[in-house]
C-alpha cells in the first residue's frame, strides 16, 4: 500500500501543479496592469459606471442589470475607485473560462479541454472582453446555458433545476439570450418535462425565484416597450434593411477569420479576430463535427454560431463575444482530431509521439505570443486606441452614492 501511494503521489502532485499553473496564469492574464495598461477609460466604460451608480436608473433600464448591479454593490467598498467595472468583468470572464473548460472537457476530453482553454484564455478577443469594464462579458453566459443543458440532460435532479432557474433569471436580462433559452427549452422539452415531474418542489421554488427576479424586468418593459426589442437582440430604432442585414451576416465570418471589425475601443485595426493556427484547427473541428452531425454537441454549437451570427448581423446589442467561445471549442476538437490521427500513425513510437506534442505546443505558443503581443503591446500603443482612452479619461470621484 505504501509503495502504491509513493508511486501515485508524484503523479498527483504533477497534475495538481499543472492545474494550479493554468489557474494562476488565467488570473494573471486578466489582472496584469488592469488599470494602467491604458491611459484612461473609454466612453462605454464611463456610461456603464454612470448606469451602475443609480439603483433608480437600473430599475428604469434593467438591460444587463446583473452586471450593473454587481458593479453597484462593489462600489460601496470604495466609491471613488473607478476600476470596479473592469474588475467585475475580469471575475465574470474567469468564471466563463471555467465553464468553457468544463464544457470542452465533457465533450472532448481532458487533454483537448486544457489545450483549448489555454488557447481561448490567451486569445486577444477574450482579453479585450475580460478586461473592459462593460457588460459585453455577459454574452459569455451562453457557455453557462450550454453547461446547464448538458447537466440537466444527464442529471435531471433538483439542484440542476434550481441552478437552471437561477441562470435563466440572470440570462433574460442579457440581450439575445432569450432566443437560446427558448430554443433550449424546445430542444430538451421531453427531458425537462420529465425532470419537472420528478422534482416538483425544486420546480416550485425555482419558479417563484424566477418570477420574483423578472418582476423588475416586466415592469420596465411595460413602461418602456422598446426595451423588449433590445433584450431580443434587435435594434431599438427600427428594423435594418434586408440587404444591410445580409451584408452584416457575410461580414461575421470575414471579421472572425480575415479582417476584423474597425473598433479601436476594443480591437486593433483590421486584424482578424481568430489567429491563423486557431482558424486551421477550427476548420479541422468543423470537419470532425460534420462527420458526427447528429451529435447534440454539433447541433448546439451550430445553433450558437449561426444564431449568434444572425443576431450580430441585426446590429443590436449583441457582439461577436457570443460566438467566439464556441469557435474555440470547435478548434479544441480540431486539435484533438489532429493529435489522434498523429498517434494512430505512430501508436508506439515515443519519439514521434513527443514530436507531435512538441509541434502542437510550439504552434499554440506562437498563437499565444501573437495574441498577447496584440493585446498588451500593439493595441494599447496604437494611436487610435490612445486617442479614445485619453479623450474619455474618467477622473477619480466620478461615482457617487
Amino acid at each position: 500500500m505504501l509503495n502504491a501511494l509513493r508511486h501515485k503521489l508524484p503523479a498527483d502532485w504533477k497534475q495538481t501543479t499543472f492545474y494550479v499553473l493554468i489557474i494562476a496564469g488565467a488570473v494573471l492574464l486578466v489582472a496584469f496592469r488592469l488599470g494602467t495598461l491604458l491611459p484612461g477609460f473609454s466612453h462605454d466604460e464611463i456610461v456603464t459606471l454612470q448606469q451602475s451608480a443609480s439603483l433608480s436608473e437600473l430599475i428604469r433600464n434593467p438591460i444587463n442589470a446583473p452586471y450593473l448591479l454587481l458593479v453597484h454593490l462593489v462600489t460601496y467598498i470604495r466609491p471613488d475607485y473607478v476600476l470596479w467595472g473592469r474588475i467585475v468583468s475580469a471575475l465574470c470572464a474567469l468564471l466563463a473560462l471555467a465553464l468553457f473548460c468544463a464544457l470542452t472537457w465533457y465533450w472532448h476530453g481532458r487533454r483537448n479541454a486544457l489545450l483549448g482553454t489555454i488557447l481561448f484564455a490567451t486569445s486577444a478577443w477574450f482579453l479585450h472582453t475580460a478586461r473592459l469594464g462593460t457588460p459585453d462579458v455577459l454574452l459569455f453566459l451562453v457557455l453557462a446555458l450550454a453547461v446547464c443543458y448538458v447537466w440537466l440532460h444527464h442529471k435531471p435532479g433538483p439542484w440542476p433545476l434550481l441552478a437552471g432557474f437561477a441562470l435563466v433569471a440572470v440570462a433574460l436580462y442579457v440581450p439575445g439570450m432569450v432566443w437560446f433559452i427558448g430554443a433550449g427549452i424546445i430542444w430538451r422539452f421531453r427531458s425537462l418535462d420529465r425532470a419537472f415531474r420528478q422534482n416538483l418542489w425544486a420546480v416550485t421554488g425555482g419558479g417563484v425565484l424566477l418570477l420574483g427576479a423578472l418582476v423588475p424586468l416586466g415592469i420596465a418593459i411595460y413602461r418602456h416597450p422598446a426595451l423588449a426589442k433590445v433584450l431580443a437582440g434587435l435594434p431599438a430604432d427600427g428594423w435594418p434593411q434586408p440587404l444591410h442585414v445580409l451584408h452584416n451576416l457575410a461580414a461575421v465570418p470575414l471579421h472572425l477569420f480575415v479582417r476584423g471589425p474597425a473598433m479601436p475601443e476594443r480591437w486593433l485595426g483590421n486584424v482578424a479576430v481568430v489567429d491563423i493556427f486557431t482558424t486551421a484547427m477550427f476548420a479541422l473541428g468543423v470537419y470532425l463535427y460534420m462527420r458526427h452531425a447528429r451529435l447534440k454537441r454539433t447541433l448546439l454549437s451550430l445553433a450558437v454560431i449561426v444564431g449568434g451570427s444572425v443576431l450580430v448581423a441585426l446590429d443590436g446589442a449583441v457582439s461577436l463575444s457570443l460566438i467566439v467561445p464556441f469557435i474555440y471549442i470547435v478548434a479544441a476538437a480540431g486539435i484533438g482530431f489532429m493529435l489522434d490521427r498523429w498517434l494512430e500513425v505512430f501508436p508506439r513510437n515515443s519519439i514521434a509521439k513527443a514530436a507531435g506534442y512538441t509541434l502542437i505546443g510550439l504552434a499554440m505558443l506562437s498563437a499565444a505570443v501573437y495574441s498577447l503581443t496584440h493585446y498588451f503591446i500593439a493595441w494599447p500603443n496604437a494611436k487610435a486606441t490612445r486617442a479614445i482612452y485619453v479623450e474619455h479619461q474618467l477622473p477619480s470621484g466620478t461615482i457617487e452614492k
